[in-house]
């Protein structure tokens, strides 16, 4: 008896021990998990939206944007106008700040329009996506004397659709977003790029590396003081204006951290139309819905289209119009196909894409002028499995790749895999008659 007693006093004592030392341990990592964020002077919270879906697509705006442009003297201004919310009171506020900073943008500069000989206002479309839209503002002014001296400046008008309100910068990102570690690394690589220059060999050096540092502390304090108001975001990055400098944020690599994707969505559509922007982009591409004369980008469960048409002949060019409008009806016919299929085969998966451009010029060959047809792509067949392991990171892969505003004929290489290359066909013909020549 006295033995069992003696026994649990013993096991009773090394139990509460080993729970104290336990304890202890894991207060020491805690002490140590809140040092190290102390000292960067960040406050861990909960994740208020989701990131960015690396896997995921999103829509553009249904939204047409009309270029406006104000001749005054010493001054050409153009900026933008939208159209297409339900909620006309919101866009109106949204036009007329917009036409508001256009004609005033560049007056904290220059005070005295006789000091310049011109002043240029310019603005570009930067990101039209989730119920957000940024646009980037700019102005140059050559100054009025014998020297190559001038005023510029840039800045980002950033608004949210449901209100009208402008976004500030810490709504891009989510509430747990190290952002000194964001700010620190995206700072450091911006002014590192920024301060190179290329050398006889044609390869870009840095030369001093003297203020970069003390130049990081001081962005992150102007973040931390609520200073920096100024920046504008596409699909793919953030660019944050601090003194005339750009610091640009890549989204890809912080993509845990972008809230602009999903902050902003709403349940009901802030559109009066549902067929202007372009739906299912992929996450971290941005996509051009009116640089061709036609495009067809569709994204569905079972097949994948991706057909542009560049038409570049005079409208009084009646054969090539008469080309380009019989392909389209072609081309739409092969979709309906397309769908079809898929309702009897789930297990399918279809992929169209084409380029194809139609020009009426001069051939110099034969020193006259002919109508040329040039496609180049294919259609591929494969199973949903395939495609979405084998396919699909391909089409992502050259869509993130694209450079912004570019013209790329988005023509995929899928041969390592289907073992099938996009097929290249070139025609030529009379315009006068639609005879066929062969060259």
């Amino acid at each position: 008896m006295f033995k069992t007693i003696k026994a649990q006093i013993i096991f009773s004592i090394v139990f509460s021990v080993i729970c104290i030392i336990t304890t202890a341990i894991l207060i020491a990592y805690q002490k140590i998990d809140i040092e190290e964020n102390s000292k960067t002077g960040e406050i861990i919270k909960g994740k208020d939206v989701k990131g960015i879906d690396l896997n995921g697509t999103y829509n553009q705006n249904d939204l047409e944007i009309e270029e406006k442009s104000v001749s005054l003297a010493k001054r050409e201004i153009r900026y933008f106008q939208i159209s297409g919310l339900k909620n006309k009171n919101i866009e109106n506020k949204i036009n007329k700040e917009i036409e508001e900073t256009a004609l005033n943008c560049y007056k904290d500069k220059i005070k005295n329009i006789d000091e310049v000989v011109n002043i240029q206002v310019s603005m570009w479309e930067a990101g039209n996506f989730a119920n957000t839209i940024s646009f980037e503002m700019s102005y140059y002014a050559k100054i009025d004397n014998n020297e190559d001296d001038f005023y510029q400046g840039v800045l980002g008008l950033n608004y949210d659709l449901n209100t009208g309100e402008k976004i500030t910068i810490d709504k891009i990102f989510t509430s747990d977003t190290p952002i000194e570690n964001v700010l620190r690394n995206s700072a450091y690589y911006s002014l590192i790029k920024n301060n190179a220059k290329e050398n006889l060999a044609g390869n870009l050096t840095i030369s001093d590396y003297g203020n970069i540092e003390d130049r990081i502390a001081e962005i992150i304090h102007k973040y931390k003081s609520g200073k920096i108001k100024e920046f504008y975001y596409t699909p793919k990055d953030i660019s944050i204006i601090i003194d005339d400098e750009i610091i640009n944020v890549n989204m890809e690599e912080y993509s845990e951290y972008i809230a602009i994707y999903n902050r902003y969505i709403s349940e009901e559509s802030l559109y009066e139309n549902n067929d202007i922007g372009m739906k299912k982009i992929y996450t971290l591409s941005k996509r051009n819905n009116n640089l061709f004369y036609y495009q067809n980008y569709q994204k569905e469960n079972n097949y994948f289209v991706d057909i542009t048409i560049d038409f570049q002949s005079a409208s009084t060019d009646y054969f090539a119009k008469e080309i380009v409008d019989k392909k389209i009806i072609q081309i739409e016919n092969e979709i309906e196909k397309i769908k079809q299929k898929t309702l009897e085969n789930t297990n399918e998966f279809y992929v169209m894409n084409y380029y194809i451009i139609i020009y009426t010029g001069e051939e110099s060959s034969l020193n006259e002028t002919l109508t040329s047809y040039h496609e180049i792509g294919n259609t591929y067949e494969m199973t949903v499995h395939d495609f979405e392991e084998n396919i699909e990171p391909i089409i992502i892969k050259y869509n993130r790749q694209q450079e912004i505003g570019n013209s790329a004929n988005y023509i995929y290489d899928f041969s390592d895999m289907l073992k099938l290359e996009p097929q290249s066909v070139t025609e030529y013909y009379n315009p006068n008659t639609g005879e066929k020549i062969v060259l």
